[in-house]
């Protein structure tokens, strides 16, 4: 069973592509995600502000993309973000209240 997953895709006043997140990142949906990573080019903003769960299928693609990407989380995500170490790789926000 997939897990359900929104991406909405966006520029943002920057002119940097934004994915916006809604839903579970999982093994089942992973490739959705990446696709929708991949399919942008130059500096992208994910913003995983309404995603409850990710597992390692979904890290995995932020990890593949660190380089050029910049994360918004919630303060419920960024520890999970900082264990994993890609807060080294890139930047992380939490989403401004």
């Amino acid at each position: 069973m997939t897990t359900p997953l929104t991406l909405t895709k966006t520029v943002d006043p920057q002119g940097r592509s934004v994915i916006r997140a809604v839903g579970e990142i999982d093994l089942s949906n992973a490739q959705a995600f990446a696709a929708a990573v991949t399919d942008t080019t130059g500096p992208l903003v994910v913003d995983l502000t309404e995603v409850h769960y990710i597992d390692s299928a979904g890290m995995s693609v932020l990890f593949t993309h660190a380089e050029r990407t910049e994360l918004i989380a919630t303060s419920l995500l960024s520890p999970i973000l900082e264990m994993s170490g890609l807060t080294s790789m890139t930047t992380v926000r939490e989403r401004e209240e």
